[in-house]
């Protein structure tokens, strides 16, 4: 077993895998790729990715190729190494590789995502409305410091008495 570890890594490049399994970087420099974190949240890209290895400058943690497919599926390495197999056409284990194993742990992992795309739209709609309030806030701020202080307070009883004038002839008869 330890030689199809070794075998797979040899075969293999952290690139072509990490790009396999995460895409598009979001940023190429000369010496590798940078990557927003698949494990976390993160607004600036620190997981980096280069023919040396895979590094996540966010917690320290630094990857092989299987170790990041087995941290990416959540599961343990001759899993990890069974996927990789799948995906990149290697018969490198004696036994076939378990499909359906595969599949689940693939199915897993693209729910996450979908939940974590779910949560991350919940959460920029959430911004927007607050973003939208404080703009509302914004405008009556703006309105009350062209007044002074005297004529707020007026405009305020003013209206408050209108309310309650209205309120009388509706409700109290």
């Amino acid at each position: 077993m330890t030689n199809c570890f070794k075998e797979i890594k040899e075969l293999l490049d952290n690139i072509q895998v990490v790009e396999k399994y995460l895409g598009k970087p979001y940023k190429i420099t000369k010496k590798g790729l940078w990557y927003k974190s698949p494990f976390r949240n993160e607004k600036t890209a620190s997981f980096y990715v280069s023919e040396k290895g895979i590094h996540d400058f966010g917690s320290s943690e630094h990857y092989d190729i299987i170790d990041f497919v087995s941290k990416y599926f959540n599961t343990d390495t001759y899993n990890a190494l069974k996927i990789l197999c799948n995906d990149f056409a290697l018969s490198l284990l004696n036994k076939k590789e378990d499909g359906k194993t595969i599949k689940q742990l693939k199915a897993k992992r693209e729910q996450e995502r979908k939940q974590k795309e779910l949560e991350k739209k919940k959460y920029n709609q959430e911004m927007k409305k607050l973003c939208n309030e404080l703009l509302q806030i914004e405008e009556l701020i703006k309105i009350f410091e062209k007044t002074s202080y005297f004529e707020t307070l007026k405009i305020l009883y003013d209206k408050q008495s209108i309310l309650e004038t209205i309120f009388e002839q509706e409700y109290i008869r």
